[in-house]
């Protein structure tokens, strides 16, 4: 039986890697875009040489009933969903006091409805199935009180996502489902310098892939509801 793996935001960066983390494992990777059509497109192409029974899906998950559609399609070819990961959710970095109500509400749409929405469509096949893994995608220092000056909506958005994560995990674990969340430290080095990071470099997406590999292994069965933070220690407004 073929393992299928919904993948969102996965025409570009992060999402990128792990959607061609997932090929390479074996799965049938849903290939999720929004805006980003044509990197959807090659990312598609290139997946396929490696799992031929791929597929692209376009939606806007802050909108539930296009959320439904994707989903629709998913089960349309498939039937199943194995493996669900919420990658989706913009970031800003900008002063509080800058921040445009519009931004502000991207952010916390973006983070905080897109997991929701993809989670709940998700569910309702993997209760069927009585197994299935959620992996949210956080930030370092998601699962506590954080308030940095440049990025307020953002943690207040990844705070969400580790609360939706821990509530999801406790009730859907009588239904063999595994719900975790992953939280890197920055990836990007234009915030922040390599001197920055306790271990000297940025979170890489091969961290990310071995945090994944690891959270669907067998040696994780009784690892739910967890934040898994991939930071080499870096602590957000440590110095």
């Amino acid at each position: 039986m073929i393992k299928v793996v919904v993948v969102t935001g996965s025409a570009c960066g992060l999402g990128r890697e792990l959607a061609l983390f997932f090929a390479r494992g074996g799965y049938a990777v849903v290939c999720h875009y929004n805006t980003s059509k044509k990197e959807a497109e090659d990312l598609l192409a290139e997946v396929s040489k490696i799992s031929p029974r791929s597929m692209i899906v376009s939606a806007d998950l802050t909108d539930e009933k296009q959320v439904k559609n994707m989903f629709d399609k998913v089960l349309a070819k498939f039937a199943r969903i194995d493996v669900l990961v919420n990658n989706v959710g913009n970031f800003l970095y900008k002063k509080f006091g800058e921040t445009t109500n519009s931004e502000f509400r991207n952010v916390l749409e973006s983070n905080v409805y897109s997991t929701l929405f993809c989670s709940r469509e998700a569910l309702f096949v993997m209760r069927k199935q009585k197994s299935g893994h959620i992996i949210n995608i956080g930030s370092v220092g998601a699962d506590r009180f954080t308030l940095r000056e440049n990025s307020v909506p953002y943690f207040l958005a990844k705070n969400g996502v580790y609360i939706l994560t821990k509530a999801m995990a406790w009730e859907e674990a009588g239904s063999g489902i595994h719900i975790n969340m992953i939280s890197p430290a920055s990836m990007k080095t234009d915030i922040f310098s390599k001197s920055d990071f306790p271990m000297g470099r940025e979170t890489k997406y091969e961290d990310v892939c071995g945090a994944v590999k690891f959270l669907l292994s067998k040696d994780a069965y009784y690892i739910n509801g967890v934040n898994l933070e991939v930071a080499g220690a870096f602590v957000p407004g440590m110095k």
